[in-house]
């Protein structure tokens, strides 16, 4: 059915083809853009649980999402292992990694390699990026610095393209905002600037053992739902406890990180005071 020029609404094909497979129960996995499709799809009667799958970790009603905790033990390692090579050469690097509407990816990186970091919540200034990076560089004795991107990170006054055609959900490809700002730093400091991509690195390969632990319970969680006759919810960490919670609504918008209890705007990385008394991911709770 057509909604609009080359847009079309293909639920009464999805529930042809749900009712021809005689399912009893979908259980959806992914990210914002799924879990908002099932939710349309529980709208239509379909009996329907869903686990919250991304490594932004932005996923509203949930605290947790698989896939995230490996995002951020596998950029851990990359970053730790190009340390030698920008110390080497004395350069600055920028690591460009998840995070299209939200920086806890990037966020959580930088805390635990003690980096920078440039979020999408938090628009930064250019010149105090440069300035904080060779501050960074004069102090180390290796003369290397660098800095954690998401991909939704912008400084004021940026225009970072975006290309290609949008996807179903509307969403096009953006240009590379490491190898964009690499050449601004570059032309501003005179320092030999690199831009490392991570991305797809931390597509692959084995979950570490807390993405394992949550997803088994995740998916547990789930069964004991359908057992029990319930549909239409999402297995969740909600207070730092497992939950079943809402579905995500079409019209959510991804969970983002809380810049003022977080993220230290003047020094462009996360927050390490105040932490007494938060939760282990540092989040901030979502509200059961």
């Amino acid at each position: 059915m057509a909604v609009g020029e080359d847009l079309y609404d293909v639920t009464p094909l999805v529930l042809q083809h749900l009712e021809q497979l005689d399912i009893g129960c979908l259980v959806a996995i992914g990210g914002d853009d799924t879990l908002s499709y099932a939710a349309r799809l529980e709208h239509e009667g379909v009996p329907l649980l869903a686990i919250p799958k991304t490594m932004d970790n932005d996923v509203p009603g949930t605290e947790y999402c698989i896939g995230f905790s490996t995002a951020v033990t596998r950029a851990k390692e990359l970053i730790n292992r190009q340390r030698t090579t920008l110390g080497s050469h004395e350069r600055i690097g920028v690591f460009r990694i998840f995070g299209r509407d939200a920086g806890f990816t990037a966020l959580y990186t930088a805390f635990v390699t003690s980096a920078r970091c440039l979020i999408p919540e938090a628009t930064f200034d250019l010149e105090q990026l440069t300035s904080l990076l060779m501050e960074d560089r004069s102090g180390n004795p290796s003369a290397y610095a660098f800095v954690i991107a998401a991909e939704g990170a912008r400084w004021a006054g940026a225009s970072i393209d975006e290309f290609g055609p949008a996807d179903a959900f509307g969403h096009r490809h953006k240009a590379n905002v490491a190898e964009v700002l690499a050449s601004e730093i570059r032309a501003r400091t005179g320092v030999e600037t690199v831009a490392s991509e991570l991305t797809y690195d931390l597509r692959s390969g084995e979950p570490d053992s807390l993405d394992q632990l949550v997803a088994i319970t995740f998916a547990n969680v789930a069964m004991d739902a359908l057992r029990d006759g319930v549909s239409g919810r999402m297995s969740a960490v909600r207070e730092g406890h497992y939950a079943l919670a809402p579905l995500p609504g079409p019209d959510e918008h991804a969970r983002r990180v809380d810049v003022p209890t977080m993220y230290n705007v003047e020094r462009l990385r996360p927050r390490y005071d105040g932490l007494l008394g938060r939760p282990m991911l540092l989040g901030v709770p979502v509200g059961r």
